[in-house]
């Protein structure tokens, strides 16, 4: 009696399994025949990415940086840990470092 409740459970799972997988692969198909009447020529998000490269390296994002060392510091002399300062150091110019890595690989020619 176990053999046949097993045998009835493993054709249940593989049914599910196998509706899964075909809803899973009619959704990427009807995903990828979309995909060609939303192709543009990739500057919808020009404004954003200028507007947010213009707060990261101009006044905004130096405030940042300076409010970030700011608390560091404060935070490691009252903790005794300067692991906070080097933490908001590390972070300031990691910051600056990430948006130019970020914008050299949305720029990249393919």
């Amino acid at each position: 009696m176990n053999a046949a409740i097993q045998t009835v459970d493993v054709r249940k799972e593989a049914g599910q399994w196998f509706k899964a997988l075909m809803l899973a692969g009619l959704i990427l198909g009807l995903m990828m025949l979309a995909s060609g009447a939303y192709a543009s020529d990739g500057t919808e998000f020009d404004a954003a990415v200028t507007k947010w490269d213009g707060w990261v390296k101009g006044n905004l994002g130096k405030l940042a940086a300076l409010i970030a060392i700011g608390v560091g510091s404060v935070v490691a002399a009252v903790k005794k840990d300067w692991s906070w300062f080097f933490g908001a150091v590390v972070l300031s110019m990691g910051i600056g470092v990430i948006v130019g890595i970020v914008n050299a690989s949305f720029t990249a020619v393919i």
